[in-house]
């Protein structure tokens, strides 16, 4: 097997899965289903994996990487809400791991550790930026903001890819936006 193809094998696969859990429950997936989904072979399907638990940890894990950078790179305005940017990126992601998103929101038997770890991390930076622009506030004001805007913003998502994503990025991320600068007046 070249290079190439070791690379390509474990993309197809996880597309695969993405594709079969918009469908299908993350226990009812089978590894010869998502053979025949990623159109490849079981010998193929286990020499890159060991169970189709450990695709999804490696989605996940993917994501979790990615949202990291995402937070990273993501920066706040002068009046303390995030870049317009922000939210368009933000949903944006979401947009692209719609399925997984969607998985990880609605399945009460998942651990949620990507959504925990998300919302550490989204807590982390908001803390740090806001506490930068609003000297005055105390950290546990603006920990209560960030913990009303990010329910409410899982809220919205959840409605948004349950809903069938009938807005736009440009457009969820305007009503996110919208909320959230409302809210920010709170801290002031």
């Amino acid at each position: 097997m070249n290079t190439t193809s070791k690379q390509k094998t474990p993309a197809k696969i996880r597309a695969a899965f993405e594709k079969l859990l918009a469908t299908t429950a993350i226990n009812d997936i089978t590894v010869t289903e998502l053979c025949q989904a990623a159109n490849i072979n079981r010998a193929t399907f286990y020499y890159h994996y060991n169970s189709v638990s450990d695709v999804y940890k490696e989605i996940e894990k993917n994501m979790e990487d990615d949202f990291k950078r995402f937070m990273e790179l993501s920066t706040v305005t002068d009046n303390g809400s995030p870049e317009k940017s922000f939210y368009v990126t933000f949903f944006e992601f979401v947009a692209r791991n719609a399925n997984i998103c969607r998985f990880l929101i609605n399945s009460p038997c998942t651990s949620k550790t990507f959504l925990a770890d998300a919302l550490e991390a989204g807590h982390q930076k908001v803390l740090n930026d806001l506490a930068e622009l609003y000297h005055d506030c105390s950290k546990t004001k603006i920990g209560y903001y960030y913990l009303f805007v990010s329910s409410g913003f899982l809220g919205l998502l959840s409605y948004w890819l349950n809903g069938g994503m009938k807005e736009t990025p440009e457009e969820i991320a305007a009503i996110g936006e919208s909320v959230s600068q409302s809210g920010i007046k709170y801290l002031a």
